[in-house]
C-alpha cells in the first residue's frame, strides 16, 4: 500500500514523499477497512509540512485533513456500514490508499454524488457553515464583509450565505475574479485600499456590517474593522500574509471590536455525533443539487505527491488539487 509521508519539515515538494507500506490487515470488531478514493491539499496540509501548523505532527507524519472513502470490510460488531458504503473519515491522516477507520468516526454520505467533490466536504463547507451560524446572529439582508473570498472556504460562504439572504462584501486580490464571484452569488467584490472603508459605506449605503470572516491576517484587520459596526465581530480561521493580525486600541476599546478564531477540530470533538451527522448530510445534499461546488484545476496520483503540493502552493490557481490515491 502507498501513503504520503514527510519525515523533515520543509519545502513541501522537497520533503513529502510516497512510499510503501504493509498492506492493513482486516478491521477490528469496531473498525472499518475503506479505500480512499480522493483527498484534497488544503493550506492547513501544506503549513503542517512546512511546520508552521498550529499543532506539529510527530516525525515521521502522514497527511490529509479530509477525504472521501468506500468500505471495504467492516468488523463483525459493525453495525452502521456495510461493503460498498460511501463514508467520510472525521479523522487525519487521508493521504493513503487505504485506512482503518473507528465507525465512530465515519459519517455515512450518499453513493451517487461525486467523489471528488464530497472528498472536499469535511473542512471547508462545514467552516463556513460554522463561522456563519455559531458567532453572530443574522437576518436575511444582514451584510458580512470576508477577504480570501476566491479560497475554498471563501466561495462556500458566498453559496451558504445567498441561500440565507444574507449579503457578501468579497475582498480579492485580482479584480478579474469578481465576475467568476458574482456568478455564484456575490454582491460585491472589492479589492483592498486604504479607502475600502469609504468605498464600502458608499456600495452598501451605509449598511451595518456585524461580522467580518479573515484568512489573512496582518494589517488588513485594520482597514475591514473601519467597515464594521460598533461590537461587531472578526472571525480569523488562517494566516495567508504570514502575519499576526494588526488592529487598533480605538477600534478594541472604543469601537469594541471582537476578535475570535475559528479551528475545525474543537467545533468536531464538543458537537453530539447527531448534530455533525446533520450538518455533513445538509451539506452533502447541497453538493448532491449544485448548490456548493468548488472548481477542480487538476488531480493526481499518490506518486505524483510532490508535483501536487508543488502545484497547489501556485499563484493563480483557477481551482482544488485533488489526490486520488486509488485511480
Amino acid at each position: 500500500m502507498k501513503i504520503a509521508q514527510f519525515s523533515n519539515y520543509g519545502k513541501p515538494d522537497e520533503v513529502i514523499d510516497c512510499i510503501d507500506v504493509p498492506d492493513l490487515d482486516n478491521p477490528g470488531e469496531n473498525e472499518v477497512l475503506i479505500d480512499v478514493l480522493a483527498c484534497p491539499i488544503n493550506p492547513a496540509d501544506v503549513l503542517n509540512i512546512e511546520g508552521k501548523y498550529g499543532v506539529k505532527a510527530k516525525l515521521p507524519a502522514r497527511l490529509g485533513a479530509e477525504c472521501v472513502g468506500k468500505v471495504k470490510k467492516v468488523g463483525h460488531l459493525v453495525k452502521g456500514f456495510k461493503e460498498g458504503d460511501i463514508v467520510l473519515p472525521l479523522d487525519r491522516e487521508n493521504w493513503v490508499q487505504q485506512k482503518i477507520v473507528d465507525e465512530k468516526n465515519l459519517i455515512m454520505l450518499p453513493n451517487d454524488i461525486d467523489p471528488i467533490q464530497l472528498s472536499m466536504l469535511k473542512v471547508n463547507p462545514a467552516t463556513a457553515y460554522l463561522m456563519l451560524k455559531k458567532y453572530v446572529k443574522l437576518q436575511p439582508g444582514d451584510w458580512i464583509i470576508q477577504d480570501a473570498a476566491n479560497s475554498g472556504v471563501g466561495q462556500c460562504i458566498i453559496r451558504l450565505a445567498k441561500m440565507e439572504g444574507i449579503k457578501t462584501i468579497n475582498i480579492v486580490r485580482r479584480k478579474e475574479l469578481a465576475s467568476d464571484l458574482k456568478d455564484i452569488g456575490a454582491d460585491l467584490v472589492i479589492q483592498d485600499s486604504p479607502s475600502m472603508a469609504s468605498e464600502v459605506k458608499e456600495l452598501t449605503n451605509g449598511g451595518d456590517i456585524k461580522l467580518a470572516i479573515d484568512a489573512v491576517g496582518g494589517d488588513i484587520i485594520l482597514r475591514i474593522g473601519e467597515c464594521l459596526v460598533e461590537e461587531a465581530t472578526i472571525l480569523n480561521y488562517g494566516l495567508l500574509s504570514g502575519k499576526n493580525i494588526e488592529m487598533t486600541s480605538y477600534q478594541t476599546v472604543f469601537k469594541r471590536l471582537v476578535l475570535t478564531g475559528f479551528w475545525l477540530m474543537p467545533w468536531l470533538q464538543k458537537m453530539n455525533r447527531k448534530e455533525i451527522f446533520d450538518m455533513y448530510n445538509y451539506l452533502a445534499s447541497l453538493i448532491e443539487s449544485k448548490k456548493l461546488y468548488v472548481p477542480i484545476e487538476e488531480t493526481y496520483s499518490l506518486e505524483e505527491i510532490k508535483k501536487a503540493v508543488k502545484h497547489s502552493a501556485a499563484y493563480n490557481r483557477s481551482g482544488k488539487i485533488i489526490i486520488t490515491p486509488n485511480g
